[in-house]
C-alpha cells in the first residue's frame, strides 16, 4: 500500500497585522505519494509558498496536522522538524541558491556532508549525481561559470543526493525561458519517477501543470 510521503490536515495559517487577523490559508488538506508529483496552482497572493514552506516545516500552520513519512512533525520540537527537514525533504527554488565559492561538486554534496557523510565518499556520490543531470563536464566549474540552465540542474542534484522522501519545488523553471523550463521540468519529472520521491511544485506555468500526475488549486486560502 503506498502510504503518503507528505499528508497535511486541515492546516490553517494565519497572520497578524496592526492588530487584524489575515487569513492566508483558511483550509488545506493535501496528500502526496512515493513517486507522485503534484502541481499546485493559484493566483499571486493565494497562499501557494506559505503552505510550500509550512509543508517543509520552515513555518509553523496556526492549526492543523502535518505528516512527514507517517511522522506528526504538527509539534515537534525545533530539533526534530531540523532533522525531518534534513533527512526527508529536498528543497529547490526559482533562483538556485547555490554557494558561489563553491564548485558544482561541492555544492551538491554538501547536505551530505551536513549528514556527517565522509568527505570523499560524499563527492564520489555528488559526482555520480550531477552526471545523471548531464554536468560531468561541469562538476568543478563554480555558479558563475555555469548558465542559468545549469545552475538549476546542479540545484536540482543538490536536492536529490540525500535521496529525500519529498521534493518542494517553488518556481523551479520561473527563471529560465520556455525550452529551459521544458528541458528542466522533464528532469526533475524523471528524477522523481527513478528515486520514487514525492514532489510538490509550485508554478504559475500551466503548461507544465499539465504535465504533472495531478494538479491542485489554491484559491482564497483554500485548496480545490
Amino acid at each position: 500500500m503506498n502510504q503518503p510521503i507528505l499528508k497535511l490536515v486541515k492546516i490553517k495559517k494565519d497572520f497578524f497585522q496592526a492588530n487584524q487577523k489575515i487569513e492566508v490559508i483558511k483550509s488545506a488538506d493535501l496528500e502526496i505519494k512515493k513517486g507522485e508529483i503534484v502541481a499546485l496552482i493559484g493566483p499571486s497572493g493565494s497562499g501557494k509558498t506559505t503552505l510550500l514552506q509550512i509543508a517543509g516545516l520552515l513555518d509553523t500552520p496556526s492549526s492543523g496536522q502535518i505528516f512527514i513519512n507517517d511522522i506528526d512533525a504538527s509539534c515537534a520540537c525545533d530539533k526534530t522538524r531540523t532533522q525531518l527537514r534534513k533527512n526527508h525533504i529536498g528543497f529547490v527554488y526559482q533562483f538556485h541558491h547555490l554557494l558561489p565559492e563553491f564548485s558544482a561538486v561541492e555544492n551538491v554534496a554538501l547536505p551530505l556532508l551536513i549528514q556527517g557523510i565522509e568527505k570523499n565518499t560524499a563527492l564520489r556520490k555528488a559526482e555520480k549525481t550531477l552526471q545523471e543531470v548531464g554536468l560531468s563536464d561541469r562538476l568543478n566549474h563554480k555558479p558563475a561559470e555555469l548558465s542559468g540552465g545549469q545552475q538549476q540542474r546542479v540545484a536540482l542534484a543538490r536536492a536529490v543526493i540525500t535521496r529525500p522522501s519529498l521534493i518542494l519545488a517553488d518556481e523551479p523553471t520561473g527563471n529560465l525561458d520556455s525550452e529551459l523550463s521544458q528541458k528542466i521540468f522533464e528532469l526533475l519529472r524523471k528524477l522523481v519517477k527513478n528515486y520514487e520521491i514525492g514532489c510538490l511544485v509550485v508554478t504559475h506555468n500551466l503548461e507544465l501543470a499539465k504535465k504533472t500526475d495531478r494538479v491542485v488549486s489554491i484559491r482564497d486560502g483554500i485548496i480545490a
